[in-house]
């Protein structure tokens, strides 16, 4: 199977993720001299996002993320700290 050389662009109903976790669906997309210009709405349709950013495509997550985002590891993929053993005199 081939692999498809073409850049993945933002298509109306994709996910774009921001830093802090919130989740918006694409509406809209337009390439601009700089960066993408979306308009997306929130999973629950109380709010709309419009902006012009830099995204990038988050293949493992299958969402669109701000360029440059860090994302926070899941709590259940961090390993718990080990409790330090005190002796007893």
């Amino acid at each position: 199977m081939a692999e498809e050389k073409t850049p993945h662009v933002p298509k109306a109903g994709e996910f774009l993720v921001l830093p802090d976790g919130r989740r918006f669906v694409v509406a809209e997309t337009q390439n601009g001299a700089r960066g993408w210009w979306f308009l997306a709405t929130a999973q629950d349709g109380g709010c709309t996002l419009q902006g012009n950013l830099q995204l990038e495509w988050d293949s493992q997550a299958e969402v669109w993320r701000p360029a440059g985002a860090r994302v926070p590891v899941p709590r259940s993929m961090t390993k718990p700290s080990q409790p330090r053993l005190r002796q007893l005199d």
